[in-house]
């Protein structure tokens, strides 16, 4: 338990703003109304200590964008993995589109050849591969640059760095690509079960996969409530709708 510097309000040790007031200065101790003749509620006499105040500084990428309430604990698997999902099958389908405009614009014909090889069922792996990284490249540059992204935006996730701070643009794609090699195995079906399985694994035992925990990164959770329930249903629904408008060109 740690509590506010400000109000004194008690507060969660993954909190980095007072619920309260909004302030994201903490203390061990509690404020001088909260104890009485010296002692707190356990009778444990508190002795003079040095503030070990929690702050977080500001940053090469400005001020800590982790809003007032989320939290690192408890982590929420299932909302990471059905952000991720919309990401790449949205930035994905965007990337295509890009590439596919720039292409036709300067060689249509080598084009139209181009992206047919896509419709033969034998080249549908191909087609998730290449989906699945352009979509990690995109999310992981909008990631870097704003915390967020439209999958996480839905599902209630951010992505900072120690400090609160945004991961800033090269450091984002780093992140999403080791995602992309180590927890999506390239998006190669099966195998990529596999690496998925293992990281919601490791994600359950020590509350951070292997990528988040050797950079340091945090991922924050907008708490469970009917709110984020609509949310989770509604970006189920978008990726039900991506993927259908995306079968059908």
């Amino acid at each position: 338990m740690k509590y506010c510097s400000t109000c004194g309000e008690k507060s969660l040790p993954t909190m980095v703003m007072c619920a309260a007031c909004g302030n994201r200065n903490f203390t061990d101790l509690p404020s001088e109304d909260q104890k009485i003749m010296g002692t707190e509620d356990d009778g444990n006499q508190v002795s003079p200590a040095k503030d070990s105040t929690k702050q977080f500084p500001a940053g090469q990428h400005g001020i800590p964008i982790v809003p007032n309430g989320w939290l690192e604990l408890p982590v929420t698997p299932w909302r990471r993995y059905g952000a991720r999902i919309l990401d790449l099958s949205f930035f994905g389908a965007i990337a295509f589109g890009i590439i596919g405009f720039i292409y036709y614009s300067v060689a249509p014909y080598s084009a139209d050849q181009f992206f047919n090889v896509f419709n033969q069922p034998s080249a549908r792996i191909l087609d998730i591969i290449l989906t699945t990284l352009l979509g990690t490249i995109l999310t992981g540059a909008v990631i870097g640059v704003s915390g967020t992204s439209l999958g996480k935006l839905i599902f209630g996730i951010i992505v900072t760095d120690t400090n609160g701070h945004k991961l800033g643009f090269v450091t984002g794609i780093q992140r999403d690509f080791a995602v992309y090699l180590r927890g999506l195995a390239l998006g190669i079906p099966i195998v990529s079960l596999i690496t998925l399985y293992n990281a919601y694994s490791r994600l359950n035992k020590s509350n951070m996969t292997s990528w988040d925990q050797e950079s340091g990164y945090k991922v924050w959770h907008r708490p469970s409530g009917s709110k984020q329930y609509l949310l989770n249903t509604i970006g189920i629904l978008l990726i039900l709708a991506i993927n259908a408008a995306s079968r059908a060109m």
